[in-house]
């Protein structure tokens, strides 16, 4: 039973898998495949034909004088019927068939991977989604702790304007500083209700449906990732668009195949039995049924191909070309974003520990500001300034958190694990 009230990271990609629109027309899309190679099989199966007719004939009328001169009647066999079974099967078709099906197995391979793909695509994408709920619900709380100690701040420095110390003026620079928090925590909220609607549509859940993402447990300071050497192997074996790309060479070779059976003879086997009436085989016909069967061997060579069929041969040797070159494109960029992902997580690991120094740098700071003011030897535009900075570090290494968890994602993405 899911809850939708705490939809956790895995209920949503389940839901996601289930659900999403785009998913299903991919399993569509290889199903089609999947029944378009059986059907390509039945081609090697006998073409099996019955027909009958029944036709009524007149008398003949022969013009021994011209056409306007008195004919000559003769009498024939006024109806005519036959019921004709026949078959034929390929023998040899130059590797037509059999390259056929093999196009259809490896398309079929292909949309396969396609649907792998299209399935990691939205996993990836309902992960971003539940890290960017979760950012936002951590900055929201760090909001909130900052508006309670605003509410204790209000209280004391009106305390102190109660006995003379300080001016209205700081009173009223604190109140300005809730209020502009308030306005902070109200965005955030809009923005978490906006980033849940968001994942509602990508899983195809009711509008009707309240749903809320449950987002803890989803940040990890353990990630280990090992050399980029290994990364690049593992994204090599595992990430579809390079295998895709590399069915499609074989996808062009079996063009090529097909192309050249247009040089080769085609081979078909033959029969037919029947049953007919009158007898024509005989002269005069003889008013009688008779039956027959035939057995034979067709060959057909098609003369025009010798000349027509020379620049299909030199577009399929191109296509090859191109796929062998768009197999090494590939392969390239893909080692190249491996390697992007790879610095861009190296480079949130080392923002984490530059932010949480910042961090103890910038409560350091407050806390000395905070005791000045409360001796009166600082300001409160100072104090201020320095809750602020301690706000923007706190508020910095909850992006930063986050964000190498998303970097993590990526890369796991990118190599094909995801």
């Amino acid at each position: 039973m899911i809850d939708y009230q705490h939809l956790s990271l895995q209920q949503a990609l389940e839901l996601g898998l289930k659900n999403n629109k785009n998913i299903l027309i991919s399993h569509l899309k290889q199903t089609m495949s999947e029944t378009k190679e059986k059907d390509l099989k039945m081609e090697k199966l006998p073409d099996i034909e019955f027909h009958t007719s029944y036709t009524q004939v007149s008398n003949l009328f022969q013009h021994e004088n011209g056409v306007f001169g008195k004919a000559t009647k003769y009498d024939v066999i006024n109806g005519m019927y036959d019921f004709t079974l026949s078959a034929s099967i390929p023998v040899y078709m130059g590797g037509r068939i059999k390259n056929t099906e093999k196009k259809a197995s490896i398309s079929t391979e292909i949309s396969t991977l396609q649907t792998h793909l299209d399935e990691r695509v939205l996993k990836m994408q309902i992960i971003t989604a539940f890290l960017q709920i979760h950012h936002l619900k951590e900055q929201q709380d760090l909001i909130n702790e900052k508006m309670k100690e605003d509410s204790v701040n209000i209280k004391q420095v009106k305390a102190l304007k109660a006995n003379g110390v300080v001016t209205f003026n700081e009173v009223l620079r604190t109140s300005l500083q809730l209020s502009n928090h308030k306005m902070s925590w109200t965005e955030l909220n809009n923005d978490i209700q906006i980033a849940e609607h968001q994942l509602k549509t990508v899983l195809f859940i009711s509008d009707t449906q309240e749903m809320h993402a449950e987002t803890e447990d989803l940040i990890s300071d353990n990630a280990e990732i090992p050399y980029i050497n290994e990364l690049t192997e593992t994204a090599l074996l595992k990430n579809e668009t390079v295998e895709i790309t590399k069915k499609n060479l074989s996808l062009k070779e079996l063009d090529q195949k097909i192309v050249r059976a247009n040089y080769l003879p085609k081979i078909t086997a033959s029969g037919e039995y029947f049953l007919k009436y009158p007898n024509m085989m005989f002269f005069p016909p003889e008013p009688y049924a008779y039956r027959l069967s035939m057995v034979g061997v067709n060959l057909t060579y098609p003369i025009e191909s010798l000349y027509k069929n020379k620049y299909k041969m030199q577009e399929a040797r191109e296509n090859i070309a191109l796929a062998r070159l768009q197999i090494d494109e590939k392969e390239e960029s893909l080692k190249h974003s491996v390697y992007e992902a790879y610095k861009k997580f190296e480079e949130t690991d080392q923002k984490v520990k530059i932010a949480e120094e910042a961090i103890i740098q910038a409560k350091e700071n407050y806390r000395i500001v905070k005791t000045k003011y409360a001796n009166k030897l600082s300001l409160i535009t100072e104090l201020i300034d320095a809750d602020n900075t301690y706000l923007e570090t706190q508020s910095n290494l909850i992006s930063v958190k986050i964000n190498r968890q998303l970097k993590y994602y990526q890369l796991q993405y990118t190599i094909g694990n995801l």
